[in-house]
């Protein structure tokens, strides 16, 4: 099978996904989200080269930025405050984490194969991509369920983040530029509030494995 470029990246993005899947130290995980991120912005600057559009690389630019680099920077600089490098523990063994994320990769490929074709299909790229996008999303979501500190909810959440955007890009040439700055705000908003819960849970209860936190009760 002939890789475009978009697809060429967009399936590396899901490789360093599922390698993140093989970890419990955070400063890593982070470095494979921040890495994923960057193929998400090179996936989204091939999106121009093929039409020539300049939103395309404008949003290239803010994704690279303000995702790979900004939240990346600011969850590593959460972890230090904190004092806090590695997953203590996780609901399922990291290998079987690894062949789950492995079998959600055919997963998105069933669906996406199922998809209605995008009513351009000039670009040639959508199909890897889309695909790719629906792989992060179920990565992102497992991710967030198997795992049981704060920072770690944090990076699954912005795997999915990553998933919905690269299939919207894929399936609908993405939406409106101002909205998608504007989600991209309210994603580095949101990242940044919960790097300050994390650190007040730190603070408050000396940990922030969030199972701990059922144990509060009135």
């Amino acid at each position: 099978m002939n890789l475009t470029l978009s697809e060429f990246f967009a399936v590396g993005a899901v490789i360093f996904a599922i390698f993140m899947s093989g970890t419990i130290q955070l400063r890593t995980n982070l470095l494979l989200y921040a890495i994923q991120t960057l193929l998400v912005g090179v996936v989204t600057a091939a999106f121009y080269l093929a039409s020539n559009e300049s939103q395309y690389l404008w949003l290239a630019l803010v994704v690279i930025l303000v995702k790979a680099a900004g939240i990346s920077l600011f969850l590593a600089w959460v972890l230090r405050r904190i004092n806090v490098f590695r997953d203590g523990a996780t609901y399922l063994p990291i290998p079987i984490a690894m062949h789950v994320c492995i079998l959600m990769l055919g997963i998105a490929h069933f669906l996406a194969d199922r998809l209605p074709a995008p009513p351009d299909q000039s670009l040639h790229l959508q199909a890897g991509s889309a695909e790719s996008g629906i792989a992060l999303v179920l990565i992102g979501t497992l991710f967030m369920l198997t795992r049981k500190t704060a920072v770690s909810q944090i990076i699954g959440f912005l795997t999915m983040e990553n998933g919905i955007y690269l299939f919207t890009l894929a399936q609908a040439h993405g939406m409106p530029m101002a909205v998608e700055l504007g989600i991209l705000l309210d994603v580095l908003v949101g990242v940044m509030v919960a790097g300050v819960i994390t650190f007040r849970i730190q603070k408050s209860f000396e940990h922030i494995d969030v199972t701990q936190l059922r144990d509060l009760r009135d």
